[in-house]
């Protein structure tokens, strides 16, 4: 497989789309075109565009219906309001360029003062033999006005998701329950994914929780960056991502 089609994450959204046990789990994504812009915001009103290949929070861009038929599009900390959907439309492609993009539903994600986070969580298996283990999971806390959690791109912040759910806007929901349910969705999004890549051996997936406490994977990483692994003051989760890497 060439190294384009393994970095699409169009392709491994509609991979993981197969699996009705991850279903529930994925918002609803479309490639970007105007219909799909259109339909899209019609059916969730908040929508995501983000690149079919990327990195890093790169290009992501949040579109926002406001009142009068105007649009409001917030890409990395600029927000820009537009009247009418033809002219949002014409000024995305303006943004997105030639690349391919995808429209998504926007999850509403939980927030930690007024700051949306993720999690971004590894999971891993020492061979293509062996089962697979969540070896390490940590929040990602958006910096301030942006709506990416990538902390170099938004001057955000890392911390354990224990703290962050601790802190965040979801202390009425058990953190033991939603952490045991963020690793039961990471463990079966990497047990589908084997099917069409049998041998890889490490994922790195975002993942989202909303309001009401479900469980979002917002999309799945091939090659995890793992320099937020090594920011934390706590090295164990990033040594033991490194010893499975080794496969020992």
């Amino acid at each position: 497989m060439n190294r384009g089609l393994r970095k699409d994450k169009w392709l491994r959204y509609l991979f993981m789309e197969k699996d009705n046990r991850l279903i529930p789990h994925l918002p609803e994504t479309h490639l970007f075109t105007k219909k799909s812009l259109q339909e899209m915001i019609d059916k969730y009103g908040q929508v995501i565009l983000k690149p079919a290949i990327g990195s890093r929070g790169f290009g992501v861009i949040h579109v926002s219906p406001l009142k009068n038929n105007r649009y409001q599009i917030h890409h990395e900390n600029k927000k820009t309001k537009i009247q009418g959907i033809k002219k949002t439309y014409r000024k995305l492609k303006e943004l997105t360029g030639s690349r391919r993009y995808m429209v998504q539903k926007r999850v509403q994600l939980a927030q930690i003062g007024s700051r949306p986070f993720d999690i971004r969580v590894i999971v891993q298996r020492k061979s293509s033999s062996d089962p697979w283990k969540v070896t390490g999971k940590m929040a990602k806390v958006a910096g301030k006005g942006y709506i990416v959690t990538n902390n170099e791109r938004s001057n955000g912040s890392l911390m354990t998701v224990k703290r962050a759910l601790q802190k965040s806007s979801l202390k009425h929901l058990s953190p033991k329950k939603i952490q045991s349910e963020i690793d039961q969705v990471a463990l079966l999004s990497a047990e589908s994914l084997t099917e069409r890549y049998p041998d890889h051996r490490i994922y790195g997936l975002d993942m989202g929780v909303d309001q009401q406490g479900q469980i979002w994977i917002i999309e799945a990483n091939r090659s995890p960056m793992l320099s937020h692994f090594r920011k934390l003051k706590d090295q164990r989760m990033y040594r033991r991502i490194l010893k499975y890497k080794k496969g020992e």
